[in-house]
């Protein structure tokens, strides 16, 4: 999710100077995603025991005019089962991470954007991750450093710092730079 995160900030124009990168490379998540065993889809099924039908193989091309049902077969068992089964590890993958885990706009008190946050939390036992990206020309991107401590957050980035506390649906707090003070939300 850090690399996609500053993968796809960085996608966008680039800045004029290296940022310096210290969070932890990417490791393999601990539950991986549903992998069908060797035999999936093989399986005679118990019961009616009748499994899928085989499709007939279409010799040539079909004009649209000679479909007299549906333009796809529905899908069969073994399709479902491995939908199920992905949607079922995101699903996982999803419940383990933590509230602020995502994509975040950062907005002054005039409702403009000011910078695209992506962030990575793994709960509270885990440090939180992330990029930012101003909405500016200059397009600035980087790495943020958190601190949470109670239900306060402090990032750090590049020439500033945001302090934030809950509010509402988001966030809200102070934005410093450059000696300056500004009131900010941080809503999805």
């Amino acid at each position: 999710m850090m690399l996609f995160a500053l993968i796809s900030l960085a996608a966008m124009p680039t800045q004029s100077a290296a940022v310096p990168y210290s969070a932890q490379v990417y490791q393999a998540p601990v539950v991986r995603p549903f992998e069908p065993p060797s035999n999936f889809g093989r399986v005679t099924e118990e019961g009616d025991g009748g499994g899928d039908r085989p499709l007939r193989v279409i010799p040539a091309p079909v004009s649209v005019e000679n479909y007299e049902r549906s333009y796809e077969h529905a899908p069969s068992r073994s399709d479902n089962a491995y939908d199920a089964g992905v949607d079922n590890a995101e699903r996982n993958m999803d419940g383990r991470m933590g509230p602020l885990d995502g994509r975040w706009r950062l907005k002054d008190t005039e409702g403009r954007t000011l910078m695209t946050l992506s962030l990575m939390d793994q709960g509270e036992s885990k440090p939180l991750e992330g990029a930012y990206r101003t909405a500016d020309t200059a397009a600035v991107v980087g790495p943020l450093t958190a601190d949470r401590s109670g239900g306060a957050l402090t990032l750090e980035m590049a020439g500033g710092r945001l302090a934030l506390s809950p509010s509402g649906a988001g966030w809200a707090g102070t934005l410093t730079q450059d000696g300056r003070d500004r009131a900010v939300t941080l809503v999805r």
